[in-house]
């Protein structure tokens, strides 16, 4: 019991600082998308960064790694939601990459491409905040079904790999 319960608060502490990193990449967004709105111009290579630290970050996560696997293994109560994150991880990559092209074609195109460009930025902002609702939804259902055994067992993988650490300098920079 006691190793279930160190295991849920872990994953719950990462998932509020993916959620804290999360609402300072939204607000550089939302930064990002003002001057370039106002013709100001802005670090277009450090917004892609950032968003793709992000995406990279998520990935790296313990739930990523070791708990949506182990709730494939044990469980068709979660198949549902896992599809949805599947969904939306795929979505956010592509979104990502349709980013890149419509940057070059808004300034290529004039106002009605560059507002389709900051539209795909905060549609990449709401699809993470999406994966990172399912994923707390996650955790409730893998609290709920998981054995102690299974605990034990994500326990072990998650100390023994190190989870990869991105400050939150590097994703997000304090002068937004």
């Amino acid at each position: 019991m006691l190793t279930a319960t160190y295991s849920i608060v872990a994953l719950e502490l990462e998932h509020k600082k993916a959620r804290w990193t999360l609402s300072s990449l939204q607000q550089y967004v939302l930064h990002s998308i003002r001057h370039l709105k106002a013709a100001d111009g802005i670090d277009v290579e450090q917004l892609f960064y950032r968003l793709s630290q992000f995406e990279q970050y998520c990935q790296r996560r313990r739930i990523a790694r070791f708990l949506i696997p182990m709730l494939r293994k044990i469980t068709r109560e979660a198949d549902t939601l896992l599809d949805e994150i599947d969904r939306l991880s795929a979505a956010g990559i592509a979104l990502m990459t349709s980013l890149q092209t419509r940057f070059s074609q808004a300034f290529a195109h004039g106002t009605l491409a560059i507002e389709e460009f900051c539209q795909s930025l905060e549609a990449c902002c709401v699809n993470f905040c999406q994966r990172l609702s399912h994923e707390e939804e996650l955790v409730r259902i893998a609290e709920r079904v998981m054995p102690s055994e299974a605990w034990f067992g994500f326990a072990a993988s998650a100390l023994s790999q190190q989870t990869p650490r991105i400050s939150s300098k590097q994703l997000i920079d304090d002068e937004v």
